[in-house]
């Protein structure tokens, strides 16, 4: 239980170290901490960011954050156009996902 309450203090100060370094970008519209299954099979925290109805601003984090713009992954959604990127953030796991409204729809 150590381990894992270890883990989520780690993601919850990286979240807050995101947010404070990069006050110069309007903040993600959603953040939480997110329980996931590491790599070797056991519960860990990360985060995840959620930027609505920006794509731009998606970017913006996604470049702050040195998300490699090659594992972006885009989809249609109910919601519209959603876009997600992984990565490794002062050494969490960190999501950054977009929902925007696809045109003409």
């Amino acid at each position: 239980m150590t381990k894992l309450a270890t883990s989520q203090a780690d993601a919850a100060h990286a979240l807050m170290m995101m947010l404070t370094q990069h006050e110069d970008i309007p903040p993600p519209d959603e953040f939480e901490l997110h329980e996931h299954e590491s790599d070797a099979g056991r519960p860990d925290w990360g985060v995840v960011l959620v930027v609505n109805e920006s794509l731009a601003r998606f970017e913006q984090w996604r470049a702050a954050l040195d998300l490699d713009p090659r594992d972006i992954a885009y989809r249609s959604c109910h919601h519209g156009a959603c876009m997600s990127a992984i990565g490794e953030v002062h050494g969490v796991s960190v999501e950054l996902f977009a929902v925007a409204d696809i045109p003409g729809k």
